[in-house]
């Protein structure tokens, strides 16, 4: 059993996620606290923010995205892939909840979107997110110009298409 759930955000959830503020270079992941409903944003297929909640007490300790709200300018969206993205809450990075939830962000995905593969993009100095990546078996397949800087791409074939060799 998972120490995390997936669900839609909360409007309250959603003015906390928008306000949340990361130390330099990080800050250029922070939110936008004029516009907490871009957090609500879920379209009829289900593309759009979810948060991440703790299992025992529902407190939100950060936040994944699916669809277009996962690219970054320089992406366009491609047939059978799946782009996700997420955060986690400033006071909580470093302390693992990101190993740990990334699989149950992907499950979730899997389950709700059945896509070939998966997609991100990284920030490219931005190391602890690229291992992450790279430890859920994601294989970086180019580096681009994104807003302000270079951002890596990284996809990973969804394990039920992946070839067994």
């Amino acid at each position: 059993m998972s120490d995390f759930v997936v669900r839609p955000l909360r409007p309250q959830e959603a003015a906390h996620v928008a306000a949340w503020a990361y130390e330099p270079p990080h800050d250029i992941y922070n939110g936008d606290p004029e516009h907490p409903d871009d957090y609500l944003a879920v379209d009829g297929d289900g593309y759009g923010y979810y948060a991440i909640a703790t299992a025992d007490d529902d407190e939100v300790v950060g936040f994944c995205c699916f669809g277009s709200e996962a690219r970054v300018r320089g992406q366009a969206s491609e047939p059978g892939t799946l782009d996700v993205g997420g955060g986690v809450r400033p006071d909580r990075v470093s302390q693992r909840l990101a190993t740990q939830a990334f699989p149950l962000i992907l499950e979730f995905g899997r389950e709700k979107f059945q896509p070939r593969r998966f997609r991100t993009a990284v920030a490219a100095f931005n190391e602890r997110s690229l291992r992450l990546c790279e430890r859920a078996a994601f294989q970086e397949v180019r580096r681009f110009e994104g807003p302000g800087r270079e951002f890596v791409e990284l996809v990973r074939l969804d394990e039920a298409d992946a070839d067994p060799d």
